[in-house]
């Protein structure tokens, strides 16, 4: 995987779409505050990401994407799977917790994008996700250090994470055919 070129073309698609990708990510943090809306959201804002990474468009309409009735369900039982055993982890302590958070990360790092580029349901989004990490482990690991650090950055201020957002979604998306044969619908 070229690190530079994904990084580079993440922020040409970033700078084209700016205004709507920030309006969403507003509307995906504000929203997400009623939790019911937040992996929908989550979904839409991938939505947005895929539809720039394919040079279409990006409308704020578009974070909506989530809402209907079957993409609503398919992104509730993905952020299930996902957070559930973290949510068992941190009751435990602290550290289990951190170690499952880390491990999903890398292992279902491909799986909303792929829910949303090859019109996947939950499940087996998980399932090429493992895949996928596991047949390119160390691009994975790479690309999940990067997303956390730029994350990290944009939480530092809090202004800075609707631009993290929706940027790290960009790099998940465009860094899906680079590690697959995975194309946009």
């Amino acid at each position: 995987m070229e690190i530079e070129t994904l990084l580079k073309d993440s922020w040409e698609i970033f700078q084209k779409n700016m205004v709507a990708y920030i309006v969403g990510a507003l509307i995906t943090i504000f929203g997400s505050i009623i939790v019911i809306t937040s992996a929908p959201l989550a979904y839409g804002l991938t939505y947005m990401a895929a539809k720039g990474a394919r040079g279409e468009t990006v409308e704020i309409a578009d974070v909506f994407a989530g809402f209907k009735a079957d993409k609503f369900i398919q992104s509730w039982i993905l952020f299930l799977i996902i957070m559930i055993p973290i949510f068992i982890g941190f009751l435990l302590l602290v550290i289990p917790g951190m170690i499952i958070g880390i491990v999903f990360s890398v292992i279902f790092l491909y799986a909303l994008p792929l829910m949303v580029i090859k019109d996947l349901g939950a499940v087996d989004a998980l399932k090429e996700s493992l895949e996928i990490a596991k047949a390119n482990l160390q691009d994975t690991v790479i690309l999940v250090v990067i997303v956390m650090i730029l994350n990290a950055i944009g939480s530092a201020i809090w202004i800075g994470t609707i631009l993290t957002m929706p940027f790290s979604m960009l790099l998940l998306v465009l860094a899906l055919p680079m590690v697959t044969s995975a194309t946009s619908n």
